[in-house]
């Protein structure tokens, strides 16, 4: 990885980040029948002691300076033999200013540059909005909040560009001198001020060019796509806990407001699998709740096999709702989550408004069809590795005898190259587990760390599993049969909730074939054709380009507004091979494939 010539890049928002507001003031100024410039030139006028300054400077609210400009506007219209019409509106004109579109080539920029560990800030001159539209910018100052290292904003620290404090101030909260910094500005007066303090700085009047001079100087390739996917960390998010009737507690992590949207982990992993999809999630307009399920890290942790089956799992799902008094929840679930979600959606549809299988698809009760534990015992293939899993005591000793190790096997991407110490992993798979002695047999004492995976994600899966063990992980294995006889009661039920399945191309256990009856159980189902637009998204835990398809189906789970931001939500789902059968049990059915990903889906970016 090159090393950066900079380490830090200041990006001014309107103008840089986002269109700048000036087109909102030209566009309202035409639509009032204004000269041209008249309303920019009152705003300059009388500097730095005008209406226009104090408001940056947080001296006055926006309501209060609606008032204070009118009669600045009034008192310069006179002079200059110009009427104001009637309805003009200071209100509605900065309403309009802050409606600006976000500029994706800088968004990409300010991943990239904080992937190669460049410090990133936001110096805006800004305002206190106490007007009735301010949730909308809430919103936006949110979601800047969670991309960039550092925020500041002139309503805040009493400062306002070009002011050469407030670049003082600002070097001084990211840690930088300023030769060590980079300032972008589409206004040539605070671009001069930084300059003057040995700031490197950029004009930007063209979106692209800016950001290729950026490169140039801090001598990186920022205009990657699809950029690196941001990930919550742990001590940034709220971590909740509840204890429910059945006297399980339940860790869970609490993100956002507005529709519920519930993610369900699998094996052996945590909530924080779900880490790049949270911020996503939560800044698009949902309450995202992802907890530990039954057996993992901060829940509860019981040792009995049958505390592990579906009827057991499902009811923490429905118990954790209760708690929270939430009557319906959209369920999204990967690997085993992806089979409780599956069952909640039959019994307990009510309380369902939406399910998605991340690579594991949806298989119909079959009573006339045999104990399946049986049934995988005279045919494992793939599963052999859930045969080894059987017995207590002897995967536990294996999996927690160095758990960094265990976590370094079990997190690989489906490229090539990240299996290559083992030849590929060539007669090392999941389907001769029990031939070879254990599930890690034959792999070296000293496996290599993924290209998937930070060291700090895997300490903190190793710290987490420090807490639980593989006892209760593995538990969901032993119920094989309990579950078979559980879910017969849904025989011949469809799921009627809109349904979302998720196929992974590189999946070896949960393949894309597996999902072929879906369409029969499920009512309705987008068609694999959206695989080629998926692959873009897993990298950074889905991209714009699938918003396209995913609108059809969050409009029917959760509500049109909030669809346009579901782009950036599919990360995972099962292979394809596997869904294939959904279609006729799943009558809301939406397919989704991700043909580049391996079983890791909402991980391998």
């Amino acid at each position: 990885m090159p090393t950066p010539r900079k380490k830090a890049v200041i990006f001014d928002m309107g103008g840089v980040l986002v269109t700048p507001p000036q087109w909102a003031i030209n566009s309202y100024e035409k639509s009032q029948g204004l000269p041209r410039m008249f309303i920019q030139g009152v705003m300059m006028k009388g500097m730095p002691d005008n209406a226009f300054s104090q408001l940056e400077r947080g001296e006055l609210t926006l309501s209060q300076f609606c008032s204070a400009f009118t009669a600045e506007l009034q008192q310069a219209a006179g002079e200059a033999g110009i009427e104001l019409s009637a309805d003009f509106s200071t209100q509605q004109m900065f309403d309009k200013m802050q409606g600006g579109e976000v500029v994706g080539v800088m968004i990409r920029a300010v991943r990239n540059l904080r992937k190669h560990g460049v410090k990133t800030c936001i110096l805006t001159n800004n305002w206190v909005d106490d007007t009735p539209g301010r949730e909308g910018r809430a919103a936006s100052m949110l979601f800047f909040r969670r991309l960039f290292d550092h925020v500041v904003e002139s309503c805040r620290v009493g400062l306002r560009k070009p002011s050469p404090e407030i670049f003082h101030l600002t070097c001084r909260r990211v840690g930088v001198q300023p030769q060590e910094a980079v300032f972008l500005d589409d206004i040539g007066t605070n671009l001069k001020s930084a300059r003057q303090l040995g700031i490197t700085t950029i004009l930007v009047r063209d979106f692209d060019k800016a950001v290729r001079e950026l490169e140039g100087a801090v001598g990186l390739e920022l205009n990657r796509f699809p950029p690196p996917a941001v990930a919550c960390k742990p001590e940034e998010v709220p971590h909740c806990y509840v204890t429910l009737k059945t006297g399980i507690k339940l860790h869970y992590v609490d993100v956002g407001d507005g529709p519920v949207v519930i993610l369900c982990h699998g094996f052996p992993e945590s909530w924080y699998s779900w880490r790049y999809q949270i911020p996503v999630l939560s800044l698009a307009g949902y309450r995202v709740i992802v907890l530990d399920q039954r057996g993992y890290g901060d829940s509860s942790c019981p040792t009995e096999v049958e505390a592990y089956t579906h009827e057991e799992l499902t009811g923490d799902i429905i118990g954790l709702m209760n708690a929270l008094d939430i009557p319906q929840a959209t369920v999204v679930g990967h690997d085993w989550g992806g089979a409780i979600v599956w069952a909640l959606s039959l019994h307990y549809p009510e309380r369902i408004r939406g399910v998605a299988g991340v690579n594991t698809p949806f298989f119909p009760a079959n009573p006339q069809g045999g104990n399946p534990l049986e049934k995988m015992k005279k045919d494992p293939r793939q599963f052999d590795y859930q045969l080894y899993f059987q017995e207590p005591g002897v995967a536990e000793a294996e999996l927690e005898k160095n758990l960094e190790r265990t976590f370094k096997f079990f997190f690989r991407s489906s490229k090539q190259e990240d299996w290559s110490f083992a030849a590929g992993g060539k007669g090392l798979g999941t389907d001769n587990v029990r031939a070879r002695g254990g599930m890690l047999v034959g792999f070296p004492e000293d496996v290599p760390r993924s290209v998937m995976m930070k060291q700090e994600e895997i300490e903190y899966y190793v710290q987490q599993f420090r807490k639980s063990g593989f006892r209760g992980p593995l538990n969901w294995y032993r119920n094989i049969e309990a579950n078979w006889r559980w879910n017969n009661r849904t025989a011949g039920r469809k799921v009627l909730p809109p349904a979302l399945m998720v196929t992974a191309g590189r999946d070896r256990v949960l393949t894309p074939a597996m999902s072929k009856h879906m369409e029969d159980w499920v009512s309705t189902v987008l068609t694999p054709a959206m695989s080629k637009h998926m692959e873009d998204w897993v990298s950074t835990v889905l991209t714009p380009a699938m918003s396209k398809h995913m609108e059809d189906w969050v409009s029917t789970v959760l509500t049109p507004a909030m669809s346009k931001h579901m782009e950036d939500w599919v990360s995972t789902v099962l292979t394809p091979a596997m869904s294939k059968h959904m279609e006729d049990w799943v009558p809301s059915l939406t397919r989704a494939h991700l043909e580049e990903c391996g079983h890791w889906t909402q991980m391998e970016r």
